[in-house]
């Protein structure tokens, strides 16, 4: 390998250059000593000004402005906001929920920090989409303790080598200053709160039961259950309940994220539903909705294949027709050239035929692209119809719902709230439809 270093006249490939590369090499010496001091130093500036009391932090927390006095970056209250950050803390030790006080925000319209920092609008407007809070959101405020006057900086750092892994401090290297701001709550509050923090994550560990010989089953309505009032896809619910004889049993439903929720307004009431009530609804509707083939399974079955090979057929006969046209069209062409080089032809014919020539072999290629689609377009339906009459005869046959077998017979299933269900299928004679005929 062969090193060139210009603004220092280095180069590995010519003789007479070990002063240079001794030069060079303490150079890089220096450079190294001299970014390893100026780390130790800046980090050392940055734990000065935790020290005394300066927010180094990016954007203020919510409820907070930061301002300069001197060297020392303050937070001071935000007027318009911290009313709201004392509202929160009441509501959540009232009503002893992180949802109940973002449905309280939402229900207000009051926008969360991230719209408030980029509109600086404490309320949203009414002709403008509302995107509002949630529990998360909710939660890091109230176990901040930036609330009660206290700055506790300095939890992580950042490698030199690499800016996004961040390395996480012990608590006995974290800079923590008491009364370096004017706090928004009272420090009673603000262990009052903590105290109902601490009762809902005891409630979250005791409510967590143990999965092991109760494993998690398919997830057989993955591909095809919405919600009918917003139409997002619905989200399974799974848990192991334990009953007083010891006896222990997994449970499944299904829930729209939107619904109930006041962060968005397309979705105002719960919308949930058991997978046994939906199995349930399902199972007797496919019964009532397929009654024909359920009778005659094997009838259909050689319909379809019958279909299917004929049009397989006549797809494959016009694909050698075609063929055969252009191979005579190449045949043609050879005898007028010959014609024209010969003399027997005039050029102006011969480029008149090339052109129309040239236009004929478009349009033939054109429909033989069109049959080799159709030809596809035939496969995937003899898989997806096979696949049907194959379900429907498990159906019959008394097995439980599959994924598979959901995914070859419904196309969409809404749910409404009051478990009101609602099934678009994939009629097994559509299927057919388009393709062949």
């Amino acid at each position: 390998m062969r090193f060139i270093a210009v603004s220092d006249g280095y180069d590995t490939g010519e003789e007479g250059n070990d002063t240079r590369q001794m030069a060079s090499e303490i150079k890089n010496l220096v450079n190294d000593m001299y970014a390893k001091d100026f780390s130790v130093k800046a980090k050392t500036g940055l734990r000065q000004r935790r020290e005394a009391g300066s927010y180094v932090g990016g954007p203020p927390p919510y409820g907070y402005l930061a301002v300069w006095e001197g060297r020392v970056r303050k937070l001071v209250p935000d007027e318009n906001t911290s009313g709201i950050v004392e509202l929160i803390y009441r509501v959540f030790i009232e009503k002893e929920s992180y949802a109940a006080v973002a449905d309280d925000l939402n229900r207000k319209r009051i926008n969360p920090p991230t719209i408030y920092k980029r509109t600086k609008e404490v309320y949203c407007p009414l002709d403008v989409a509302y995107k509002g809070w949630d529990k998360s959101s909710v939660e890091r405020i109230i176990r901040r303790e930036t609330y009660i006057g206290k700055l506790v900086q300095g939890k992580t750092t950042l490698t030199a080598r690499d800016e996004k892994s961040r390395i996480h401090k012990s608590a006995e290297e974290w800079v923590i200053k008491d009364n370096t701001h004017e706090a928004l709550i009272n420090t009673d509050l603000f262990q009052r709160a903590q105290e109902v923090r601490r009762r809902l994550q005891e409630a979250t560990a005791s409510n967590s039961h143990p999965t092991q010989g109760v494993p998690i089953g398919e997830n057989v309505f993955d591909h095809v259950l919405y919600c009918g009032v917003c139409g997002r896809k619905m989200t399974r619910h799974s848990y192991v309940k334990t009953y007083a004889d010891g006896e222990r049993a997994r449970m499944d439903g299904y829930f729209c994220l939107n619904g109930g929720r006041t962060k968005v307004e397309t979705c105002p009431q719960s919308n949930r539903i058991s997978r046994n009530d939906l199995t349930g609804t399902l199972m007797n509707v496919l019964h009532m909705e397929f009654a024909t083939y359920l009778d005659k399974p094997m009838h259909y079955i050689k319909v379809g294949k019958e279909q299917i090979n004929a049009a397989r057929f006549q797809t494959e006969k016009e694909i050698k027709t075609i063929q055969k046209k252009a191979q005579r069209l190449k045949e043609e062409e050879t005898g007028i050239y010959m014609d024209y080089r010969e003399g027997r032809l005039p050029q102006k014919e011969y480029v008149d035929f090339k052109m129309k020539q040239a236009e004929y072999l478009y349009e033939l290629e054109k429909r033989a692209g069109t049959l080799n689609k159709k030809q596809k377009e035939i496969e995937k339906v003899q898989e997806k119809y096979l696949k049907a009459i194959r379900s429907l005869l498990k159906m019959k046959n008394g097995e439980s719902l599959t994924m598979e077998l959901v995914d070859a017979l419904v196309e969409k299933i809404y749910v409404y709230p009051g478990k009101r269900v609602e099934v678009q299928f994939r009629y097994v004679n559509e299927m057919l439809e388009g393709v062949i005929g």
